[in-house]
């Protein structure tokens, strides 16, 4: 099977204007007719560099001088002008200009510059993802590899939301920026999949490719856009790719037969709900993949949200009617949770020995033993002092707040609580003190 790949269709993505162009240099490019340093494209643009270039052409710097701001402009090889190249070059600017979103590159203007066709597009000041993994520690600190994934998401469902397929997700084609935003870039193989069938070709980078573009058995669309970005994500939040070989054919193989591994079993203290995200994502039948690139990024939100989930619940009250509606509402919001509730410290010091929670909510004015109370005895225990305690109470200010804390409460809670911000706070708790854990 010969495969097509984005290197022999398009060019490299945007390079960081603080490094060298990879793939020549100005002399280079001066030798291909494109428009040189400090030369005029359209009556507005003016060449300050080359930033990379590939098979299909070149990316240049410029300023467009009518409105003052740096630009990227796109030029086709000279070599390339025919009809073939010009039509796909035109089909990539008519696929940016279709999307408006702030994680996709934006095009300014399409045009020629004598007879050569160029489109000016937004400049971004930073790197390609591929050159950002390889110069930060992998795997990412969760919650930053999730952000990076997550910005992916919703690009790529403005770019479907168009009727677009960009049929080369990967790495070098998403590119960050120093503030940590990430954009899509490379529409060169995009596609429309509604109104006319994309071309039933095997386009793409070995690597990244959907198991039924490889086998050429059917046109491309969301769900194999979806599975690249799925092998993004792979990479990112597990520190390696799905599937890895040196040479493309076994590569190539890996992604058609063999099943991926739980990120749980190579990435250790990932919450196990990953597992079944990033597996549905990766499944080699697109009917079996999860629906849409939505669906795909509220599912690792959730999977990371789980991780901060409380297995067990305990809860002190000594009014037996509240005790039923908190007992209640935390069954219903936190599901799959064990939720304890007992009539005061006495009897929470007992059932905590029994079984440990990982939260307790108690009550601060209580007979006998009070939440206060509560909170020092349980500190005293070995297994009690990074569980998050939360204290209710019917009046307070902030001097009781510092009170308690210094005592090792983690949250004051004026009644009645609503049971979403009550639930909210158990969550931040859990998470605050996994952070100090970490």
């Amino acid at each position: 099977m010969s495969l097509s790949t984005s290197s022999e269709l398009t060019e490299v993505s945007l390079v960081p204007l603080t490094e060298p162009a990879e793939l020549g240099t100005a002399e280079h490019w001066a030798t291909e007719c494109v428009p040189g340093i400090g030369e005029l494209v359209g009556g507005s643009y003016r060449v300050e560099a080359v930033l990379g270039g590939g098979a299909m052409g070149v990316v240049l710097r410029a300023v467009d001088e009518r409105l003052g701001r740096s630009v990227a402009l796109k030029v086709i090889r000279p070599n390339l002008y025919g009809p073939g190249f010009r039509a796909l070059f035109q089909r990539e600017a008519r696929a940016m200009a279709l999307v408006n979103h702030p994680n996709v590159v934006g095009i300014y203007a399409f045009g020629e510059h004598g007879e050569m066709p160029y489109f000016a597009m937004e400049l971004v000041q930073g790197k390609s993802l591929d050159r950002f993994l390889h110069e930060n520690r992998t795997p990412l600190e969760l919650e930053r590899a999730l952000k990076l994934v997550d910005q992916a998401c919703l690009g790529l469902s403005a770019i479907h939301e168009a009727s677009t397929v960009h049929r080369d997700i990967k790495p070098g084609n998403l590119l960050v920026d120093h503030d940590g935003r990430l954009r899509i870039g490379d529409l060169g193989l995009a596609a429309s999949y509604r109104h006319e069938r994309t071309l039933r070709e095997v386009v793409g980078t070995p690597g990244y490719m959907a198991p039924e573009i490889l086998r050429g058995e059917g046109d491309a669309t969301p769900l194999s856009d979806l599975y690249s970005l799925a092998c993004v994500a792979y990479e990112l939040i597990v520190g390696r790719a799905p599937f890895e070989a040196k040479q493309d054919i076994t590569l190539t193989a890996r992604h058609l037969v063999e099943p991926v591994q739980r990120p749980t079993s190579v990435r250790s203290g990932l919450a196990t709900a990953f597992d079944d995200v990033l597996v549905q994502a990766l499944a080699k039948k697109p009917e079996e993949r999860t629906p849409s690139v939505e669906h795909f990024r509220r599912g690792l939100w959730a999977a990371h949200q789980s991780a901060f989930e409380p297995s067990r619940i305990l809860v002190v009250e000594d009014d037996p009617d509240q005790r039923e509606v908190l007992q209640q509402a935390l069954e219903d919001e936190f599901v799959g949770s064990e939720v304890e509730c007992v009539p005061d410290g006495a009897a929470a010091l007992a059932a905590f020995d029994r079984k440990p929670a990982a939260v307790v909510v108690s009550d601060l004015q209580m007979p006998t033993v009070d939440g206060a109370s509560l909170t020092q005895l349980l500190r005293l225990r070995a297994d009690a002092r990074t569980v998050p305690i939360i204290l209710l109470t019917a009046s307070g200010g902030p001097e009781e707040w510092r009170q308690l804390a210094a005592l090792g409460a983690d949250r004051f809670i004026v009644k009645p609580a609503h049971v979403g911000d009550l639930a909210n706070t158990i969550r931040r708790a859990v998470r605050e003190r996994a952070a100090l854990a970490g």
